[in-house]
């Protein structure tokens, strides 16, 4: 019974992160789009542009793209190209698609373990524009990668699942 209600949390709480990461994500588009709409009119309507028109439409585009690539790959949404695959018998596609997941992790965690130093480095310095630290900039690569890492073994724990309690693979 404990089992259950724990299990029951972290389904919510995944349920609540991707809410929390899509809300983010859609937030940081607008601001990115009316950050990016009132640098364009006064550079080309007053002659002159914010000082922040560069530093901050980047740092909302860094954001929104690492956490809009957590939401995609929670829900499955990310692009894949099935046209050879699809033509494979189930056994094989599974173990293409599991040799596929273990490439996408191994990839992330790279990225995750490398992007740490360069955010410790860029927490010493500014943007001059903004005020704020250059880990600002950093910072959704190492966060993405987190949240990628946790739905990538999510989708391939299920995977292996599907695979071992499915019909379709002949009980094999």
């Amino acid at each position: 019974m404990s089992s259950l209600r724990s299990w029951n949390f972290i389904i919510k709480a995944d349920e609540l992160l991707d809410k929390f990461l899509y809300y983010c994500s859609s937030i940081l588009l607008i601001i990115l789009s009316f950050a990016v709409i009132y640098t364009v009119f006064t550079r080309y309507v007053f002659n002159t542009s914010p000082a922040w028109a560069e530093d901050a439409p980047r740092v909302f585009f860094l954001w929104l793209t690492y956490l809009g690539i957590a939401v995609a790959t929670r829900r499955g949404e990310n692009i894949r190209v099935t046209f050879f695959i699809d033509k494979l018998s189930y056994n094989t596609r599974f173990y293409l698609d599991l040799f596929m997941h273990i490439c996408i992790l191994i990839m992330v965690l790279v990225l995750f373990w490398y992007s740490w130093p360069l955010v410790a480095l860029n927490f010493k310095t500014v943007m001059l524009s903004t005020g704020w630290p250059n880990a600002v900039s950093w910072l959704p690569l190492p966060i993405g990668c987190f949240l990628i890492i946790i739905y990538q073994t999510k989708i391939m724990i299920k995977s292996i699942y599907d695979f071992k309690f499915s019909t379709n693979n002949n009980g094999s």
